[in-house]
């Protein structure tokens, strides 16, 4: 084999999977969110020094020694002895144990490697899944078309979305937001939904549906979890709404060329067991025409920040729907992205970001 060869196979082995932008995202986005991991963690100074040297000082201290507690008990102890180790070798001239030390440090680190990523695929398989179980595939109705988007700031979230369709020819659309992130999110989310799917196999209405998963909620699903939620009953162009403390729907009506907001009453799923949940709901009852738009959203969406923490704003959705309205709602979907990823830039994703579009035809 030439050296050519082998050059470029090395050369393919590095570099073949690098995108363009993983650099920029490596500085910009997953250097600041690591060093807050470690941050989070560090005991706060007893007080302000104002020697920089002193400050800077303390801060490699403290820093060090949170990073030491991440590791299991044996590797912290290996790992301190090896670098203990490698430093008198380096210092005494002792190049063969310097080496051997450093070999051995590589060898912790690849060991520790290996466990965060398993805990990384497993991450994965979860993401997967609980994806497959909001992704809304094969909506057969003929006076709607609908395009939906789910990300998580983290590997797993504790948003949702469901569409159901009724024996009576009616459709349930829904989205909600669990309180909290990452996976115990994740896992009450799942929780909800196979709740919320089953009263929703004996209950049509929106109203109904709501305050009987708010009752059951207290029986099935451990105590503190709640959630908000906007469930949406589609027939004949008709929606029977019902938002429970979520996010109002932006409605644009191709009679008016304008979006509004529906935001009736409603408190959160979960925040209490007696008549108080149910007194509040309110339902709406909202006639539809052709072209007219619905879009359910999580805050995710809105509440997105710039690296300034200003946020993307319910005005820039709307005007954004009232410019494209004579697009498909897959179309509108790749427009708000875009410019969503415009507006945040390399900042951090704060909270899971769902939406979807339904337009009528």
């Amino acid at each position: 084999m030439s050296k050519e060869s082998i050059f470029k196979r090395v050369i393919d082995f590095y570099s073949g999977d690098l995108k363009s932008d993983d650099i920029e995202k490596l500085i910009m986005k997953d250097t600041p969110e690591r060093y807050k991991y470690f941050v989070r963690s560090m005991d706060k100074p007893a007080a302000e020094s104002k020697n920089t040297f002193t400050t800077f000082t303390a801060f490699i201290k403290n820093f060090t020694r949170t990073f030491l507690k991440k590791l299991t008990p044996v590797i912290r102890l290996l790992y301190t002895f090896a670098i203990v180790i490698f430093f008198l070798a380096w210092i005494g001239g002792s190049w063969n144990l310097a080496i051997t030390a450093f070999i051995f440090v590589n060898f912790l680190l690849i060991f520790e490697i290996a466990e965060k990523l398993t805990v990384r695929d497993e991450l994965e398989i979860a993401r997967d899944v609980q994806t497959e179980l909001i992704t809304v595939n094969n909506v057969r109705d003929e006076d709607i078309e609908i395009s939906t988007y789910y990300e998580t700031a983290r590997e797993v979230g504790g948003d949702f979305m469901d569409f159901i369709e009724k024996d009576n020819g009616s459709y349930l659309i829904s989205i909600g937001d669990v309180s909290g992130k990452g996976m115990s999110a994740a896992l009450q989310m799942v929780q909800v939904r196979l709740l919320f799917r089953f009263i929703s196999d004996s209950l049509n209405e929106p109203k109904e549906i709501m305050t009987s998963l708010n009752k059951n909620i207290f029986k099935y699903i451990n105590k503190g979890v709640y959630f908000t939620m906007t469930l949406a009953e589609v027939r004949d162009k008709v929606l029977k709404i019902c938002r429970a403390g979520h996010t109002p729907l932006v409605y644009y009506s191709s009679k008016n060329n304008s979006c509004s907001l529906i935001n009736q009453k409603g408190m959160a799923v979960g925040l209490c067991s007696n008549g108080l949940f149910e007194s509040s709901l309110e339902e709406f009852t909202l006639k539809t025409e052709t072209n007219d738009i619905i879009i359910f959203y999580s805050d995710g969406l809105t509440e997105t920040m710039n690296s300034d923490r200003n946020e993307f704003g319910i005005e820039k959705l709307k005007e954004l729907i009232c410019e494209n309205s004579g697009k498909t709602p897959e179309e509108i979907k790749n427009i708000i992205l875009e410019e969503v990823s415009k507006f945040r830039g390399y900042a951090e994703v704060h909270d899971d970001i769902t939406f979807i579009i339904m337009k009528i035809k």
